[in-house]
């Protein structure tokens, strides 16, 4: 048998950068995906094809097709790491899709999802999955994310990725980026505090167990006629999110009454502020949805969920927003 020539894993690369495209079907220079991300080998990118037959018709002469047609394209990703500060704040600014910029350096990055522009940003990203397939994917934008924080270790975080189906299998101009030393945020710092409405802040450290917030922005490629085989752009849908939180029981309570009584309850759930790289989420009026009991290493637990029903704006904050310190200047700027 010849011998064959397999590849490892750890050859293939991503690079992203804090830049979006100016407008969809333009790709961004390579000059601008500064960001070689570290990546969960999941992680996968691929363009995708729709094609038409004949198939079903009569008047062939056969039961199988005759003629096979291309009839769209699109692409898709999902983008799965260990949480390092600048990937997280590519998946924060993607996934939200609008920011305001503070601080000098370390900068804090804060998140909100646009009332009105239903146009997602898009970006282009960069692929590498063996030594002849590289790709450039245009008009990429967020369509949902998912975090997950264990007691110890890196915090988890995936996002999943659309576009109009643009691609080109080009390599990357010059040398690829060099890695960046990466700064980890660690389930080990992130605490949940619940403030009841007309009563004190409530932290959960020390009893605190699993914690997972997902946001879907229900994007998807926007497709009208005379657009050719991809689509011009991608647009949000109707937003959703949900927050999980498993936390010990007392035996005093100080949960069933706020599921019981409706209680308002302003959530925090955020690293630990004396630290200089940082992540949190917001939600100013918040109800619990569901009171569970269950148990986790022969403890009693709470199981807490709340989701955009029971999440509620607050004057001008609104229902979900979020934000992280990191060393880069600024996110979605156009490239």
């Amino acid at each position: 048998m010849a011998a064959i020539s397999m590849q490892k894993q750890s050859s293939r690369n991503l690079v992203i950068g804090a830049k979006v495209q100016t407008t969809y079907g333009t790709a961004l220079a390579d000059t601008v995906l500064t960001i070689r991300q570290r990546f969960d080998p999941s992680t996968s990118f691929q363009p995708s094809l729709a094609v038409r037959t004949d198939k079903t018709m009569a008047g062939k002469g056969s039961e199988w097709a005759t003629n096979s047609e291309v009839t769209e394209w699109d692409s898709a990703g999902t983008l799965k790491i260990d949480a390092d500060t600048l990937g997280i704040g590519f998946m924060l600014s993607m996934i939200f899709g609008q920011e305001t910029d503070t601080g000098a350096g370390p900068y804090t990055h804060s998140y909100s999802v646009p009332a009105i522009t239903a146009t997602m940003p898009s970006t282009t990203i960069y692929t590498e999955d063996t030594a002849a397939v590289k790709r450039h994917f245009l008009d990429m934008a967020a369509s949902s994310f998912s975090l997950t924080v264990p007691e110890r270790g890196a915090i988890q975080a995936s996002l999943d990725m659309v576009g109009t189906g643009l691609y080109t299998s080009t390599g990357f101009t010059g040398a690829l980026p060099a890695l960046i030393a990466a700064k980890y945020l660690l389930g080990s710092d992130f605490l949940a505090t619940i403030t009841p409405l007309g009563g004190g802040a409530v932290p959960f450290s020390g009893r605190q167990k699993n914690l997972s917030i997902k946001l879907d922005r229900g994007s998807a490629p926007f497709k009208a006629s005379g657009d050719g085989l991809t689509a011009g752009s991608v647009a949000s849908g109707t937003g959703k999110f949900s927050v999980d939180l498993t936390i010990a029981a007392l035996v005093t309570d100080d949960v069933e009454g706020w599921f019981a009584n409706n209680t308002q309850l302003a959530i925090s759930l955020a690293t630990n502020p004396a630290l200089t790289y940082q992540l949190g989420f917001t939600f100013p009026a918040a109800y619990v949805r569901a009171s569970k009991l269950g148990n986790t290493e022969d403890k009693v637990m709470w199981l807490l969920s709340f989701d955009e029903t029971t999440c509620v704006a607050s004057g001008a904050t609104a229902a979900i927003s979020a934000f992280n310190i990191d060393d880069q200047a600024a996110w979605l700027v156009a490239g």
